[in-house]
């Protein structure tokens, strides 16, 4: 598709008189499960606000969703963040790295930088994402995105669904 035509689609459901063009800009994956691998982890600050966080892009490898991306960003400010969600941020790491394979040190927890750069041997591997929303009791329209980490069973495939592996030797090369 040509810039034009992208432009087309887009400026069809879209008044630049009166519609915010910062609306629906980042749509998240829906409540599920995807394939998914760790596409990167970093200590991310935005210039903006100042807000500190550690943060994970998964991207989901196979089905509909292949491709898009889910970026989980938490924050280990003290200061700032209730102690429930800093546990529950810890609970996060914590299962991720076991998930896929990191045993992380204190020197890893020492902070996010720390904890991004423990995670770089981590990045490519795949797992199964769980994404679940619950409500936000202050602001209805942005509910609380969950996340769990599933490891593949040593026996699963992620491909599976494609069918059995073919296997091609030399003389079935046409050249």
């Amino acid at each position: 598709m040509g810039l034009k035509d992208l432009a087309n689609e887009v400026l069809s459901k879209f008044d630049p008189k009166n519609d915010d063009p910062n609306a629906g800009g980042f749509d998240n994956l829906p409540d599920g499960e995807y394939d998914v691998t760790l596409a990167k982890a970093e200590h991310k600050v935005f210039e903006k606000s100042g807000w500190e966080c550690l943060s994970f892009e998964n991207e989901v490898t196979v089905g509909e969703a292949a491709g898009r991306k889910e970026f989980i960003n938490m924050s280990f400010d003290q200061a700032n963040t209730p102690e429930f969600v800093l546990n529950k941020n810890i609970k996060l790491v914590a299962k991720l790295a076991a998930v896929i394979g990191l045993t992380l040190t204190d020197e890893d927890w020492e902070d996010e930088t720390t904890m991004a750069q423990a995670f770089q041997d981590g990045i490519g591997t795949q797992y199964v994402l769980t994404v679940t929303s619950s409500p936000n009791k202050k602001d209805p329209t942005k509910p609380y995105r969950n996340f769990d980490f599933i490891a593949y069973d040593e026996s699963e495939n992620p491909n599976e669904q494609y069918g059995d592996t073919i296997e091609i030797s030399d003389e079935d090369i046409p050249f």
